[in-house]
């Protein structure tokens, strides 16, 4: 049925049934609209029976406080509260053999965080946010810039929430700049959320145009190359710092790591972090930002 449709068959108005069929898509049924020209329509699937009851096993309910322990610092917003919804839900249904242990299950996991942003004050924003991404609205962001006292709007399509290093961005395509955008979620003092739907665009490929990055600055990929010493090279083979990771361990045990990544700046602080433990081999540039950096932080200390 389309809009109009809806809205003579209940009598109400256009901007209600819009919100009816948001309703119907946040609780999670698979509400389709049509492709094509003209006006819109809107079904569910044929054979449609409603959304089935959930079971768990213990283990699924472990892992489910397994990932509500790495989304720890986000507690206050929408979405630890949403996780804690869902593990009420899913431990309502439980068998009493299973609810027996679920005192156990809470304390399996200690989640111990790096340091991290407080967004309990982001509340607010953070729901628009949630509906806007899982409802493809366009929004208006009130966004400040650092060392700036005053919002400036950005009428975005919002893509992706990213998580990173402790923080959430929204990367999503700007109509101000038209092209795509990262907002770190702390500086969005406001949000409007309009009944407008954006598509995201068939031939965009989200995760592959950002998987050459080591962060979240976007530069050209090159060649980096980084000798770790001996002492610290189980260290470095039993992580993955980036896809691209490839190392070969030297005859006195040190290990050469090879990425192919941009984000200077970012791999400079990497890098840095490991004290003289790490020496970059290439990129020159690389090479005389990380001394450069060295050298300033000697000099407060002489």
């Amino acid at each position: 049925m389309s809009i109009n449709d809806l809205s003579g068959e209940f009598g109400v108005s256009r901007r209600q049934i819009y919100r009816d069929l948001d309703r119907i898509q946040e609780e999670g049924h698979p509400l389709e609209q049509s492709d094509g020209g003209g006006e819109k329509s809107w079904q569910l699937p044929l054979g449609y029976k409603g959304l089935p009851p959930i079971t768990v096993t213990p283990y699924e309910l472990m892992a489910l406080h397994l990932a509500k322990g790495h989304v720890a610092y986000l507690t206050g917003t929408p979405f630890v509260e949403n996780f804690d919804s869902l593990i009420a839900k899913v431990q309502a249904g439980l068998p009493q053999k299973v609810a027996n242990h679920l005192a156990r299950i809470n304390d399996v996991f200690v989640p111990r965080q790096a340091p991290v942003r407080d967004y309990s004050r982001h509340g607010e924003v953070l729901a628009k946010l949630e509906k806007a991404l899982l409802l493809q609205r366009t929004v208006t962001l009130h966004h400040v810039r650092p060392d700036y006292e005053e919002s400036a709007e950005h009428g975005v399509d919002p893509y992706r929430l990213v998580f990173h290093q402790g923080g959430l961005y929204v990367l999503g395509f700007s109509h101000r700049a038209q092209a795509l955008r990262l907002f770190a979620a702390e500086r969005i003092v406001g949000i409007d959320v309009s009944d407008q739907r954006f598509e995201i665009p068939t031939d965009l490929k989200l995760e592959a145009g950002y998987a050459h990055l080591f962060g979240l600055i976007d530069e050209p990929a090159e060649t980096v190359r980084i000798r770790f010493r001996a002492e610290v090279a189980y260290l470095i083979k039993e992580r993955r710092w980036h896809p691209s990771q490839t190392h070969t361990v030297e005859k006195d045990g040190s290990i050469v790591v090879t990425l192919s990544t941009g984000g200077t700046d970012e791999l400079a602080t990497w890098i840095l972090s490991w004290g003289p433990d790490a020496v970059v081999i290439e990129p020159p540039v690389l090479v005389e930002l990380v001394r450069f950096r060295l050298d300033q932080a000697l000099r407060q200390y002489s």
